[in-house]
């Protein structure tokens, strides 16, 4: 997740069902993700509501990448909070996926003219660019598109528009074309004037809409009305931030594809962050403790990263780029239904071949295999409620993080705060916040070990690489991993502040333990942490 890049255009959203897989006493409400325009997720981090403060940490951080060079942001909730996106040096858009269910969540799902009205809300939205749609249409007349050939004709394509099917077969071919704010307007009061029952003004705005013949109930809610209005006034966010040319990638057709339609990747980013939310829910299971969630989904994460990336790598194979001759012929071998699968998902482990190939005196089997970065410090789901404690509430008058990460200049290589700034942290270890980064970016004075120590940068790090097989941690290195979740050694106090009885455990285990030790009444079983030998 920290390797994922950006270029131009990035969306956050909030989202709150993979809240029910942690415990309650974490005492997160939300969780804000923030997608790129590949559709890869950059960042997710589980926050105690969905104020601005509460992610404006995260934000930061994710802004100081190298390569994470953002220009646009698409939300569901612009302009609220532009002042704050506007000094990260960052424009933003409405998002045209949340600009559409706004007004189709306030639809009755069983009314017979739903899906009609779906497809005239879009139709008033958008338009399909004209050269893409008249390939699209010679395609379905001619039957390429069809397994089994089938010639549809007008009627039945007619009929196909107006269903869901076609959007979901078909759009990945046909690239959208946003209305002007002015003509968005227009056609959201004929659209609604066209379906709804009754009517205020009779004369000039008529009521075209009926009542279902089965149910008897109209198509809109009680909400509708505010909806169109307050979409009516945001229609001038809506539009596309850059030229349609480049609002796409493009990738060609398989050479043994009948159609030879090209298919079209939006650079909006909204609709595939959406779709890791509906998967993200999934990954872990209810009231599971911390540690176990966060390793479940930031495993799901990585291999939805890679599946993104695996997909998009297909775009580079064309026929005008001489690198990609022998991946052109890789196609034409391979079915088309087998493109899009990823064949590897633990790159740690291609690497591992790849090195012993190199120790053989062989060429790298998988010269294309990704490394992993060097950990910036960043950290996400859970752990970023432990962050959010650490630097406590300095915020500024928009929202914005005034920690010293956030307030120090970030150096242009790593993205991480520069020397000076952590020099200055060093001479005021007193606050824990302070430590922390001062572990982050130095190594720690552990023992020499045998074999190369794993960074590790909080209390629910990873032993080792993600994906790594479980086996490979060593008991030694088990036992190396275990210590920075005990406090340091704490200021032994005179023989006479203990009884006799706890003189000989002067010298406490864990911090749980010296806890204990300090309190004037002592009661019950000694308390020791979960890692402690002594427990």
């Amino acid at each position: 997740m920290q390797s994922v890049r950006c270029e131009g255009i990035f969306c956050q959203d909030h989202t709150f069902e993979p809240i029910k897989n942690y415990r309650k006493r974490l005492g997160a409400t939300a969780a804000w993700t923030c997608g790129t325009s590949t559709g890869e997720v950059a960042a997710v981090a589980l926050v105690p509501s969905t104020k601005t403060q509460d992610f404006a940490h995260a934000a930061t951080q994710l802004t100081r990448r190298p390569d994470f060079k953002q220009t646009f942001m698409c939300s569901d909730t612009w302009p609220n909070k532009e002042a704050f996106w506007l000094q990260m040096g960052v424009q933003g858009r409405l998002g045209l996926f949340h600009f559409e269910q706004r007004i189709i969540r306030t639809l009755k799902k069983k009314h017979v003219d739903c899906s009609q009205a779906i497809t005239d809300l879009l139709s008033s939205l958008y338009v399909y660019h004209a050269p893409d749609y008249e390939k699209l249409l010679k395609a379905l007349k001619e039957g390429t598109l069809s397994p089994t050939g089938k010639k549809y004709s007008s009627e039945e394509i007619s009929e196909l528009k107006a269903s869901k099917l076609f959007r979901e077969r078909y759009s990945k071919y046909l690239r959208k074309v946003i209305h002007q704010p002015e003509t968005i307007q227009q056609n959201l009061d004929d659209w609604f004037c066209k379906y709804k029952v009754t009517s205020s003004d009779p004369v000039n705005k008529p009521a075209g809409g009926r009542l279902d013949p089965m149910r008897m109930i109209t198509l809109f809610t009680e909400d509708a009305k505010l909806a169109v209005d307050a979409c009516k006034e945001k229609a001038k966010y809506l539009s596309d931030p850059l030229p349609l040319e480049q609002m796409y990638d493009k990738i060609l057709p398989n050479p043994n594809s009948t159609h030879q339609l090209t298919e079209f990747l939006s650079k909006r980013g909204e609709s595939k962050l959406e779709a890791y939310h509906d998967r993200l829910a999934h990954f872990a299971n209810c009231g599971m403790r911390n540690r176990l969630a966060d390793n479940l989904n930031l495993a799901g994460t990585a291999r939805f990263n890679i599946a993104t990336r695996h997909k998009r790598s297909l775009r580079l194979l064309t026929t005008e780029n001489p690198q990609s001759e022998k991946p052109l012929l890789d196609r034409k071998v391979m079915p088309a239904s087998w493109e899009k699968v990823v064949p590897y998902l633990n790159h740690s482990e291609l690497w591992h071949i790849n090195n012993m190939a190199k120790s053989s005196g062989c060429a790298y089997p998988f010269p294309n295999a990704e490394t992993l970065p060097q950990d910036n410090g960043e950290r996400f789901f859970s752990q970023y409620m432990t962050t959010l404690q650490e630097i406590g509430k300095q915020r500024g008058d928009g929202g914005e993080c005034l920690c010293k990460l956030c307030k120090c200049p970030a150096d242009e290589t790593s993205g991480r705060p520069t020397t000076t700034c952590m020099q200055q942290q060093k001479q005021a270890p007193g606050n824990r916040n302070e430590t922390i980064a001062r572990h982050v970016n130095q190594p720690s004075a552990t023992p020499k070990a045998t074999s190369p120590m794993p960074r590790h940068n909080g209390p629910n790090a990873v032993a080792h690489r993600v994906g790594a097989p479980a086996y490979a941690v060593t008991a030694q290195t088990q036992q190396q991993c275990n210590h920075p979740m005990l406090a340091p050694q704490p200021t032994l106090l005179p023989m006479w502040c203990f009884p006799p009885m706890l003189t000989a455990a002067t010298a406490s285990c864990c911090w749980k333990y010296n806890e204990w030790l300090t309190r004037h009444r002592r009661v019950g079983r000694p308390p020791h942490h979960p890692l402690c030998q002594n427990r």
